[in-house]
């Protein structure tokens, strides 16, 4: 006979707990009477259960899930409030899905009784005009699984399924509902054996493909690999640069999310997409979702194309397609260890051969220095320059700032597998939260976060700050200021590059011109705040920022760039609607 021993939500917590969740960020509600005394009585009684984070906003609490499980490979949980708290959780959906990181999203759903026959009925007014028919949907095309408790006494086992498929490659977010009165239920009975909901483990190439790929390999003059996720396993960043050696390989590594190849390695190529896919004669695709943009570039007429991904059809997007004569759904790791057993070596010659075109093709693609601004102004290649002083052997870079990353990454190039981490999706402040969750998870770590202005903007900074410094995970984040979203500017000019707007300069995207952006995580949160506008005072800052953060508080440096663009925004007092900054 079964023992009731807890309501739903404590049963849950106590299972987050044993399956080994660490935290719980949440921003609570008006549905989670349940869980809140559930905290207050686990804790009273001493009961093992997750850390609870509380956070102003719920693009924190999901971002700083999507960073730990970025080090981790753990989900965490994440509880948020019905149909509005999901909303909040916006683009971090998006970002948690493209990026393949494991997270429990858990809400509450309107209570559907109305004149309390059950604990957890209605009792407020909201509990009518937040009662949405179709809950899941909010976010349902992100999340790899959707389901309703539907009775307190499953809520272990729902949970158990939920991780089962969360940590199941291609990782994702899993969402969990229930109503106020199930999560109020009792819930009993015996604890269901960890061991017997494991991850379904994916495997290396099949039978004939490891030798298939080596004889294309071994007969390949240019060979390419492409990535961007593969370096999510750390070993399998060291054995593609192993790889390279052995073969001759070229490694491009486009809009990486982790370290997939050291930096310096002499086979590196760089971080710019469309590198070499015109000139290679045999390109491998590993964990890329975007190798090359169609429409700029193609590959050689003749070029043997090979695709090895962990999520090798993008299920989950809409139209995707790039060619490939073999497309292997396997894990990279085993795939890499499968190659590197192959026997078969090129000769001398052919890899002198291969490093004289990998060397060649390297000087081509050496990025121009930038000139020097004129009064001791500050430019993207000496910040870049700036910060790669400042990293060392605990140093982990956060970065999101995307129209920055040719010039950082080629200037940083790390080295270090999970020494870099950056944004899988185009949600943007996914940066300084995800920091936050890096540092839980690397407490060792000294984490530098590189933002955009707009990126920090939708960071919600106070949010993101104030969870930092309460619960004292400090970082170092570095705010590139150019005046604006550079981004909108970008496309526009990749479309119409001599228009209207670039002979106007007329883009309405200087949002940040005037703005003080530091003061904001300041006044939230207590952190160290700076500004630099001087060359000359970029390097002295950013050390004392440091310092800072190894004193475990919080900095915020904000580095004003030249501007993308004169245009003022607002209502100028002379009438028209635009002028030109003074």
């Amino acid at each position: 006979m079964e023992v009731i021993t807890a309501t739903a939500a404590r049963r849950l917590l106590e299972e987050a707990s044993r399956l080994g969740v660490e935290y719980i960020f949440t921003n609570l509600g008006s549905d989670h009477p349940a869980f809140i005394e559930a905290f207050a009585a686990m804790d009273e009684d001493g009961a093992a259960m997750p850390e609870i984070i509380a956070c102003p906003h719920e693009m924190t609490a999901l971002s700083v899930a999507h960073g730990h499980a970025m080090k981790s490979r753990r989900p965490q949980m994440v509880l948020v409030h019905v149909d509005v708290g999901t909303q909040n959780l916006g683009c971090s959906m998006h970002n948690a899905a493209r990026g393949r990181v494991p997270a429990i999203i858990v809400a509450g759903l309107s209570p559907v009784t109305v004149s309390g026959e059950r604990a957890g009925s209605r009792t407020e007014f909201i509990h009518y005009t937040q009662d949405s028919t179709r809950q899941h949907e909010i976010g349902g095309q992100y999340m790899k699984w959707s389901y309703e408790l539907r009775a307190g006494e499953m809520a272990d086992q729902v949970l158990m399924r939920g991780v089962q498929i969360a940590c199941t490659v291609p990782e994702g977010p899993v969402y969990i509902t229930g109503s106020r009165e199930v999560w109020e239920e009792p819930s009993g009975g015996v604890s269901q054996p960890i061991a017997h909901w494991p991850a379904a483990r994916t495997a290396g190439l099949p039978a004939g493909a490891p030798e298939e790929l080596t004889a294309a390999l071994m007969q390949a003059q240019r060979p390419l690999v492409i990535t961007t996720y593969l370096g999510r396993q750390p070993e399998a960043a060291r054995l593609l640069a192993s790889l390279s050696e052995r073969f001759g390989i070229a490694v491009c590594e486009v809009n990486p999310q982790y370290v997939n190849c050291p930096g310096d390695h002499p086979n590196h190529v760089g971080y710019r997409r469309n590198t070499l896919v015109k000139e290679a004669d045999l390109i491998l695709l590993l964990d890329v979702d975007v190798p090359w943009i169609v429409a700029q570039v193609a590959p050689a007429e003749g070029a043997r194309l090979f695709h090895i991904d962990c999520d090798a059809l993008k299920e989950s997007m809409g139209f995707w397609h790039f060619p490939a004569e073999r497309s292997w759904q396997a894990d990279s790791l085993a795939a890499l260890q499968q190659l590197l057993m192959q026997p078969e070596l090129p000769s001398a010659q052919a890899l002198a051969q291969r490093r004289e075109w990998i060397d060649a093709a390297k000087a081509r693609l050496t990025l121009p220095g930038m000139p020097a601004p004129a009064d001791g102004a500050i430019n993207l290649e000496q910040l870049a320059q700036a910060v790669e002083r400042l990293v060392n052997e605990k140093t982990v870079v956060v970065y999101e700032e995307p129209t920055a990353t040719d010039c950082v990454l080629h200037t940083l190039r790390m080295k270090r597998p999970g020494s870099y981490y950056a944004n899988g999706g185009s949600g943007l402040g996914w940066g300084i939260n995800a920091a936050i969750g890096l540092k839980m998870a690397d407490p060792g770590a000294e984490v530098i976060t590189l933002v955009g202005d707009g990126s920090f903007i939708f960071g919600v900074p106070d949010s993101a700050y104030w969870v930092a410094e309460t619960y004292g995970y400090p970082q170092l984040t570095i705010v590139f200021n150019n005046g604006g979203w550079n981004a909108p500017k970008a496309s526009t000019l990749l479309v119409h590059p001599q228009g209207h707007a670039k002979r106007r300069d007329r883009y309405w995207i200087t949002t940040t011109a005037r703005a003080r952006l530091a003061e904001i995580a300041a006044a939230a949160s207590g952190c160290a705040a700076y500004r630099v506008e001087k060359f000359t005072e970029l390097d002295t800052t950013l050390a004392q920022a440091m310092e800072t953060v190894r004193g475990g508080r919080s900095a915020v440096v904000e580095v004003m760039l030249l501007p993308i663009s004169s245009q003022v925004l607002g209502n100028p007092r002379d009438g028209s609607k635009t002028r030109e900054v003074q």
